[in-house]
């Protein structure tokens, strides 16, 4: 029964559109899309692959830069500075003369988790989470990154901390601990940089696989990354209904974010690893960059701010 609502859901709510490869990276685990509105240019990473991208927009450029430890997140500071979370930590890298200082090492066991997805809040903050090597136990958090880089624990009992990202006025989080297939709602105070109320307002199905990263539209629509689905799926919220769902050539969809010159282009990372057997035969893009265009703008970038 399952299989068959799941089928008729995506038929009944699939848009026809034309999935284009923007990048043929053949990455491990590609992951955290997040476009750069003030620089014009969409950073993304490869988890397993140790990289950091960044496309330009101005001349479709792609830039690579070899990290010595997995990534999980990279946010933008400034035209020539971001932050990244590595495995053990948070680190500065500067662009231009390619140095990397870590600024920050939380107490977390490495041995058990390693930092993965995160995003910056309206305030300036970094929100970045955890994930168990094993991916089954429950024993990662949720972490706020200050100005200052102090770590704070926000939420424990997660098992694979993933998507993030915050409403169009800043008052709601929304995140997602993959292996629960919900979205989980915030209510979020800025001025305190503060979560409560928290509460299901998405269950994805089980058969589209994990959902992974996230982003949000100007009209708080979000947009979901399914690892295991090959599928984009987009939600309201507000009702839980679902609007939309696009299909990946890809098997293991793991971010969105929503950019390009008037923020309707929905890029798209994927990941290599871990697919079925034949699948590099019946997806031999699996790992690029995709991106389609899509109807409603994204919100601008939240920034760290130190």
């Amino acid at each position: 029964m399952g299989i068959i609502l799941v089928a008729t859901m995506l038929t009944q709510c699939t848009t026809k559109r034309e999935v284009k490869l923007v990048f043929d990276a053949k990455a491990g685990v590609g992951e955290g899309a997040l476009w750069d509105y003030k620089n014009n240019r969409l950073l993304w990473i490869d988890i397993t692959g140790k990289t950091f991208y960044i496309l330009n927009s101005h001349d479709a450029s792609m830039h690579s830069y070899a990290m010595p430890k997995e990534i999980g997140t990279v946010v933008p500071i400034s035209e020539d500075t971001v932050l990244l979370a590595l495995s053990d930590g948070m680190y500065e890298f500067c662009i231009s003369n390619k140095t990397l200082v870590q600024k920050s090492r939380p107490d977390i066991d490495t041995a058990l988790v390693r930092f993965n997805d995160g995003k910056c809040s309206p305030d300036g903050a970094l929100w970045v989470g955890t994930m168990d090597h094993g991916v089954t136990k429950p024993i990662a958090a949720l972490y706020r990154v200050s100005a200052d880089y102090s770590v704070r624990q926000m939420a424990d009992g997660v098992t694979v901390s993933n998507g993030i990202t915050w409403s169009p006025d800043g008052s709601t989080m929304y995140y997602i601990d993959s292996p629960t297939y919900t979205v989980v709602a915030y209510d979020y105070d800025v001025k305190r940089s503060e979560i409560s109320n928290k509460r299901v307002v998405i269950q994805t199905p089980k058969e589209w696989g994990s959902p992974d990263g996230n982003t949000i539209d100007a009209q708080g629509m979000l947009w979901v990354a399914h690892w295991g689905g090959g599928v984009v799926s987009s939600w309201n919220p507000q009702t839980g209904e679902l609007l939309d769902t696009i299909s990946v050539p890809s098997p293991n969809v793991t971010s969105v974010a929503l950019g390009g010159s008037d923020k309707k282009t929905l890029y798209i990372t994927t990941a290599r690893n871990w697919m079925k057997p034949g699948d590099e035969i019946r997806y031999p893009h699996a790992g690029g960059l995709f991106a389609v265009e899509v109807e409603v703008p994204g919100i601008e970038t939240h920034y760290f701010k130190k």
